[in-house]
């Protein structure tokens, strides 16, 4: 999609709106991230200006402009680097995209840890035009559900088109030294947190002391390595309690916990709800 003119994109100032539900809309300027996070929530990112480059689940990540991402913010992520521009932003949260009873390949695309990036063009149009009215329609009770069945029709022609385009561009360099470290660490951890892996181990595989490499990583990407690790594994729990049948035991272990007292704990601390509830809630 073809940039415009600012006058045309731009608003005056980065205008936020958020409802008691967790629905959130955003559009401005890339906001600051200073840490990794994840949140129980799919993601809408539209480029009009600028250029996102994130840390997503282990990888570099670059969304440009005139590119839409969608994806399930559950994957630990980050935004690490960004050119001043004009971004609309989306988050639903997970209970309401499961409300929609999507059909499962839907599904399946919009929960694995692979973004789903599309070039914006007709999309892009029209999600830029009802972005402006979700701003002042999620703000009201009587308004808010109209927004929500907009959203739903955004997040599935995005899942058609991703189907439809095939893979996405191969990731560009990264911007920094420093930088690469850390996604090599991150790419490290996400390729063996199912695995029994140290500090040490990570640190190896980017040829740095182990103390090095968690100063690295923390002053990057604000958690600890370890803290990483469970954010991947809560992840792929989170993944494996919504798309199978699996029991505690097979979740536990697919997902690298040592122990079941150490799945339950962990979960249930970034669920806010035991396994069994968040698998109850997604049914």
């Amino acid at each position: 999609m073809p940039a415009s003119s600012p006058e045309q994109t731009r608003p005056a100032g980065p205008r936020v709106v958020t409802v008691a539900s967790g629905l959130w809309c955003r559009r401005g300027d890339p906001p600051p991230m200073e840490e990794m996070h994840r949140h129980n929530d799919v993601e809408i990112n539209l480029v009009l200006r600028g250029e996102l480059h994130y840390v997503f689940a282990g990888r570099h990540l670059v969304v440009r402009e005139g590119q839409i991402a969608a994806f399930w913010a559950a994957q630990p992520h980050g935004l690490v680097h960004s050119r001043p521009g004009d971004v609309a932003w989306v988050q639903v949260p997970m209970s309401h995209v499961i409300g929609w009873h999507l059909p499962e390949p839907e599904m399946s695309a919009l929960v694995r840890m692979q973004p789903l990036i599309i070039e914006a063009g007709a999309i892009g149009r029209r999600l830029e035009s009802m972005v402006e009215l979700w701003l002042e329609e999620i703000a009201r009770p009587e308004t808010v559900g109209i927004a929500l069945l907009e959203i739903q029709a955004a997040i599935r022609r995005i899942i058609r088109a991703a189907d439809a385009q095939g893979p996405g561009p191969a990731p560009r360099e990264l911007p920094s030294g420093r930088t690469r470290h850390v996604v090599k660490m991150a790419q490290f951890v996400v390729e063996r947190f199912r695995e029994e892996i140290a500090v040490a181990d990570v640190a190896r595989s980017v040829h740095l002391t182990p103390s090095h490499a968690m100063t690295v990583f923390r002053s990057a990407l604000g958690v600890t390595i370890g803290d990483y690790i469970v954010m991947c594994r809560v992840a792929e729990a989170q993944r494996l309690l919504l798309t199978t049948a699996k029991t505690s035991a097979e979740i536990a272990g697919e997902a690298g916990f040592g122990s079941l007292s150490s799945y339950y704990a962990h979960v249930t601390a970034a669920c806010g709800m035991t396994p069994r509830q968040y698998r109850a809630q997604g049914r």
